[in-house]
């Protein structure tokens, strides 16, 4: 009998190809990122229990805002390399990828550039609101400098489109572990908001240093030989690259204002201990929740592929196939957080972040959510249908901020979570309705 399970197993797999190579990298996906999970539950303790709400707060509202002002400016360049990538693959055409990388590095040095000179005006404007003295605005400035400047998002694209997801979660789980040794470092020598500063800030350039490497050691990508002339070239060669760009870079910025935004708007109207507090919840939440986001990019890089190679009627039976797993596992996620949820707090950060536990309770929810639609967007940018996403997401997006304003000035961080949840219930049911009926 078992043997007959295991050679029926076998055989389904066999005949689905694209889903065992989904499910493969997926795993390779949740090893990095179980690690890292694993890690960051002891620097997460570190930080909280050493910090405090107050000084936690602080902390979590200086790495926002050099993502807030990441975003703003990024192109997600790995979508490009796979989006284009796949086409190029296709027809084996080894020079073309070169410079389609090169032109995705050149973005994000672009972009890191622009995202200084904006992150120094968001500093500018809201340090006095935060209560950020002149010391903390020296130290939130370079560090969103020494963030921005570690550019790997190309980098990430180029290991995926290879196939070499293995080798991603290696480099990947390079940011737990050099924030596992800098919290440490920092709890011995400088337990206050500048020593873990600092380790971040490590860990970031490490991480960096680790993905370009791999890249270097694993693939046939190379920079060497090209010329500036060259790599500008590239999008003369795609259709639609400058739309898809702008379509990706505008996406980005419209997730950041869901992601982000709302932990700098309970710190401007609450203020840095609720921040602090909400940051802890949306953390916990995120560590299981990373389940979603690392689906929808195996699924990403596989629905490309097959798109480019046999076509739309594969896509949608990959899609089908893989919209299954995500419904399960989004509803384990509610199991975990109901069960977890607050034995995880005060164990890791103690009695003083309590109070964060229906603010986790609702943001895992709003995880579960995500998690249940995570295949709608893959599916959607692999058909060639990104503004269909971007519309959906902005408009969602408008109703967070409206909410966020009305929610928080009474309700604090729990009605930030309440807004979070609406936004993510709106934008994938939007989302699943596109997709059931545009195909």
């Amino acid at each position: 009998m078992n043997n007959k399970i295991i050679i029926g197993v076998r055989s389904f797999f066999e005949a689905n190809s694209s889903l065992s190579r989904v499910i493969k990298n997926l795993g390779w996906l949740l090893a990095g990122k179980g690690f890292g999970a694993v890690l960051s539950l002891f620097y997460l303790a570190l930080a909280t229990r050493l910090l405090e709400p107050a000084g936690f707060g602080y902390f979590t509202l200086i790495l926002v805002t050099a993502q807030v002002a990441s975003a703003f400016v990024s192109f997600e360049s790995w979508q490009l390399v796979i989006r284009f990538g796949s086409q190029l693959q296709a027809r084996k055409a080894d020079d073309e990828i070169n410079r389609l990388a090169a032109f995705c590095l050149l973005l994000d040095v672009s972009s890191a550039l622009l995202g200084i000179l904006l992150v120094t005006g968001l500093i500018a404007i809201f340090a006095h609101q935060f209560g950020w003295q002149d010391e903390m605005i020296r130290m939130a400035i370079l560090f969103a400098v020494v963030s921005l400047l570690s550019v790997r998002s190309s980098a990430i694209g180029i290991l995926r489109l290879f196939d070499r997801f293995r080798d991603g979660a290696m480099a990947a789980a390079m940011t737990p572990l050099a924030r596992f040794g800098g919290a440490l470092l920092a709890w011995s020598f400088s337990p206050d908001i500048k020593g873990f500063l600092i380790a971040w800030a490590a860990a970031e350039i490490l991480t960096c240093i680790a993905y370009w490497v791999t890249v270097r050691l694993v693939t046939p990508v190379r920079f060497a030989g090209l010329g500036f002339s060259q790599i500008l070239a590239t999008p003369r060669s795609f259709s639609q690259f400058f739309s898809f760009l702008w379509i990706t870079n505008l996406g980005t910025t419209v997730r950041a204002i869901a992601q982000q935004v709302p932990l700098l708007v309970v710190g401007f109207f609450v203020g840095p201990a609720a921040a602090g507090l909400f940051r802890l919840a949306y953390q916990l939440k995120d560590a299981v929740a990373r389940l979603a986001d690392m689906l929808g990019r195996a699924v990403y890089a596989e629905l490309s592929a097959v798109d480019s190679h046999e076509g739309g009627d594969a896509r949608k039976t990959l899609f089908a196939q893989t919209s299954r797993i995500s419904a399960v596992g989004s509803v384990l996620l509610v199991i975990i957080a109901l069960l977890l949820g607050k034995p995880a707090l005060q164990l890791i950060a103690g009695d003083a972040f309590l109070p964060a536990y229906p603010i986790l309770l609702v943001l895992a929810l709003a995880a579960a959510v995500e998690l249940w639609g995570v295949n709608f967007e893959p599916n959607l940018m692999a058909a060639g249908r990104p503004r269909a996403i971007l519309w959906i997401r902005a408009a969602a997006a408008s109703v967070l901020l409206g909410l966020l304003t009305v929610l928080i000035p009474g309700l604090g961080g729990l009605g930030a979570a309440y807004a979070i949840l609406a936004y993510s219930l709106l934008a994938n049911m939007a989302l699943w309705i596109f997709t059931r009926y545009s195909d």
